[in-house]
C-alpha cells in the first residue's frame, strides 16, 4: 500500500494538475458510463467499507506524506478520499433520480445528493468545505456511505427498502461514534465541538422523521394506470374520467414495479378522496425486467363519490413510488 502512496506522491509532485482532473473525470464517467447492476453494487459496498477503514488510517498516512512535502501529501490523501466518495455518490445518484417522483421532498433530497456529488468533483469546493477538517471529512463520508447503503442493501443483501433506511442510519451512527475522538480533536473550540455533537445527534433523527421524502432507490414503476378492466395481469385501457353510474363495475389501480431479483418487498396502494384514506398492502417480488404486476380493485364507494381521486403506490415507510389520479363525474 505504501508503494501506491509513494507513486501517487510522485505524480502529485510532477503534475499537480493531474489528480484533480482525474478525480473529476472518474466521477462523471462513473455517472455516465458505468453499467449499474448487482455485481457493481457489491463493488460499491466494498468501496464503502474500504472508505471507512481508509479514513481511520488517513491521519497516519497524511503525517507520513507531509514529512516529505506538505502540499503534495495533502493532495494525495484528499484525492483518495475524494475518489472513494465520488464513486459512492455517482453510483447511487442515477438510481435515486430514477426513483424520484414529482414530490417536493423527494426532489429536494435528490438535489441535496446531487449537490454533494458536485462538491466532490470540484476540488476548490471540496478542499474548502470537506477536506479542511477531519470532522467534516468523517461527516461527508458518512453521508456518502449512507446514500450508497440505501441502494446497496436492497440490491445485494435483499433487504426491503423500509428496513434498509433504519439499518443504514444505525450503521452510519456507529461509524460516527467510532470516529468521534478524531473528529473532536480536529475542532479547535469547545463551542464547535458541542455544536458538532448536537448536529450528529439531531441530523440522523431528522432524516428518520423525513424518511417519506427519501426516494425508494432500487424500486421503479415501469407502468401505472387507472383502468376498469383487467385480463389476468394485463390491464385494460387507462381512464382519467369515470361516470358515477359506471362505478358499479369497479375501478382498478394497476402498477408494474421493478425490483432487484430475489427481493420480497411490500408496497401499499393508498386510495384518497375528500380526506378519506384506504390502504391496501400487497407483496411484490423482484426479478422481472418489466416489473412485478400488482393491482388494487375498488368496488365500494361513498354516497357521493364525485370529484378527484388519488391512488398512491407507497412503501410501508410512505415513500412515494407512483401517483395516479382519476375524476368521477356526476
Amino acid at each position: 500500500m505504501m508503494a501506491l502512496f509513494r507513486r501517487l506522491f510522485t505524480l502529485a509532485n510532477r503534475w499537480p494538475w493531474l489528480l484533480p482532473v482525474a478525480s473529476f473525470a472518474a466521477g462523471w464517467l462513473g455517472f455516465l458510463l458505468v453499467r449499474r447492476g448487482e455485481e457493481l453494487a457489491r463493488i460499491v459496498a466494498l468501496l464503502a467499507l474500504l472508505g471507512w477503514v481508509w479514513l481511520l488510517i488517513e491521519p497516519w498516512v497524511r503525517r507520513r506524506l507531509e514529512r516529505r512535502r506538505r502540499r503534495a501529501g495533502n493532495f494525495v490523501v484528499n484525492f483518495i478520499s475524494q475518489s472513494l466518495q465520488q464513486e459512492l455518490l455517482f453510483f447511487s445518484l442515477p438510481l435515486l433520480i430514477a426513483a424520484t417522483q414529482r414530490d417536493t421532498g423527494q426532489i429536494v433530497f435528490t438535489a441535496l445528493v446531487g449537490g454533494a456529488a458536485l462538491v466532490s468533483t470540484i476540488d476548490p469546493w471540496y478542499e474548502r468545505l470537506v477536506a479542511a477538517r477531519a470532522a467534516r471529512r468523517m461527516t461527508f463520508h458518512a453521508f456518502c456511505s449512507w446514500i450508497a447503503a440505501l441502494v446497496v442493501l436492497p440490491m445485494v443483501l435483499l433487504v426491503p427498502v423500509e428496513r434498509a433506511l433504519p439499518l443504514s442510519l444505525l450503521a452510519v451512527g456507529a461509524w460516527l461514534l467510532l470516529t468521534l475522538p478524531l473528529s473532536l480533536y480536529s475542532l479547535p473550540r469547545r463551542r464547535s465541538r458541542l455544536a458538532w455533537i448536537l448536529g450528529m445527534a439531531v441530523v440522523p433523527l431528522l432524516f428518520w422523521e423525513l424518511r417519506a421524502q427519501v426516494p425508494a432507490a432500487g424500486l421503479a414503476v415501469t407502468d401505472a394506470r387507472v383502468t376498469q378492466t383487467i385480463d389476468g395481469l394485463t390491464p385494460g385501457e387507462p381512464v382519467r374520467r369515470i361516470r358515477q353510474e359506471d362505478l358499479a363495475q369497479g375501478v382498478i389501480a394497476f402498477a408494474a414495479i421493478r425490483a432487484p431479483a430475489g427481493l420480497s418487498q411490500q408496497v401499499v396502494f393508498e386510495w384518497r378522496h375528500n380526506g378519506e384514506r384506504e390502504r391496501i398492502p400487497i407483496e411484490i417480488r423482484g426479478g422481472r425486467a418489466e416489473g412485478f404486476r400488482a393491482y388494487s380493485r375498488k368496488q365500494t364507494f361513498p354516497a357521493d363519490p364525485t370529484g378527484v381521486w388519488t391512488v398512491d403506490v407507497l412503501t410501508p415507510q410512505a415513500q412515494l413510488l407512483e401517483r395516479m389520479r382519476f375524476v368521477v363525474e356526476g
